[in-house]
C-alpha cells in the first residue's frame, strides 16, 4: 500500500507567504552558510528570479525563462486547499486566479522591487491535483527585456546532484520574508518520475522558486511543498521536476512574444 505523506501548502499574506516542499526524513543536505532558511542575500546574482505579488495579499517566487514567461508553482496561480496529502484522494485545486492579479516584481527585495508586468495568460497541467504536477507558467502582458532569462534544463535530475535554491521566502520558522536569498550545494536526496526531495533549504514564500543546477545554472525544479517545519534535520522539501513537463513548457513558450533565453 502506498504511504501517505502530508505537507503544508499555503498562500499567505505578505510577511508569511506561500509554501515549499518535502519527503520522508532520510538525510541532510550539505551546504555552506549561504541559504534561504536563516538567510544570505543573493546579492543580485540571480536577477531572473522574481517575486510574484498575488492579488496584493500573497507572495511566491518564480523564474523568468523568457522575457515574457515566468515559471512558478501551480498553487501560486490557483486557489488551493491549505493542506496537501500525497498521493491525493480528492481535488486539491479550486478556481484559477485571474492572470492580471499576478504581478511580477524585479529586484532583490519586495519593498524596493519594481513592478514590471502582470499575467496575460496562465498555462498549467491538466487535472485537479498538485501532487506530481505543481508547476505553472505565467505568460506576461509586457516583456521584461532588460533581464537575461534563465535556461530550462532538459536533463533528468539525479540523486546526489547539487542545486542552488533561490527565493523570496522566510529565512526560518520565525524569520522574515521578502528579500531574495540563496542556499548553495543542496544535495538531492531522492527522486521520483515527477518530483525530487531535498532537506532544509526553503520556506514559505519560496514556492515556485527555482532549483538551479550548480554545474549549468539551468532550472531543474520548482519549489512545491514542505514540512513539517522550515528548519531542522527532519525537514524535507519537494521540487517539481522540470524535465517531466517539457511539453507544457513548450506550449507556454509557443505563446511568448519574447526572445529565447540566452543565459
Amino acid at each position: 500500500m502506498a504511504r501517505v505523506h502530508w505537507f503544508r501548502i499555503v498562500a499567505c499574506v505578505f510577511g508569511l507567504v506561500a509554501c515549499s516542499g518535502a519527503d520522508e526524513p532520510t538525510d541532510s543536505a550539505a551546504s555552506n552558510e549561504e541559504e534561504i532558511v536563516r538567510g544570505h542575500s543573493d546579492r543580485g546574482a540571480d536577477r531572473a528570479v522574481v517575486a510574484i505579488d498575488i492579488e496584493g495579499i500573497g507572495l511566491c517566487s518564480g523564474t523568468l525563462i523568457r522575457s515574457d514567461i515566468v515559471l512558478t508553482a501551480r498553487h501560486c496561480v490557483s486557489h488551493t486547499r491549505p493542506e496537501v496529502i500525497c498521493p491525493s484522494k480528492s481535488s486539491q485545486l479550486g478556481a484559477a486566479r485571474a492572470p492580471e492579479d499576478l504581478v511580477i516584481l524585479v529586484g532583490n527585495d519586495t519593498k524596493s522591487a519594481r513592478r514590471r508586468a502582470r499575467g496575460r495568460e496562465v498555462v498549467v497541467p491538466s487535472g485537479n491535483t498538485l501532487c506530481n504536477a505543481d508547476i505553472a507558467l505565467i505568460v506576461l502582458d509586457h516583456k521584461i527585456d532588460d533581464v537575461t532569462p534563465i535556461k530550462v534544463s532538459t536533463r533528468a535530475i539525479g540523486r546526489d546532484d547539487r542545486i542552488r535554491a533561490v527565493g523570496f521566502g522566510l529565512t526560518g520558522d520565525d524569520g522574515q520574508a521578502g528579500s531574495k536569498r540563496v542556499r548553495e550545494h543542496v544535495r538531492v536526496l531522492e527522486t521520483t518520475s515527477h518530483e525530487f526531495a531535498v532537506a532544509e533549504s526553503t520556506c514559505q514564500g519560496d514556492s515556485g522558486g527555482p532549483a538551479l543546477d550548480e554545474a549549468t545554472n539551468e532550472v531543474v525544479g520548482v519549489v512545491s511543498r514542505g514540512g513539517p517545519t522550515c528548519e531542522g534535520p527532519d525537514v524535507r522539501n519537494i521540487y517539481t521536476r522540470i524535465d517531466a513537463f517539457r511539453s507544457l513548457i513548450a506550449t507556454a513558450l509557443a505563446r511568448s512574444r519574447g526572445a529565447a533565453a540566452t543565459r
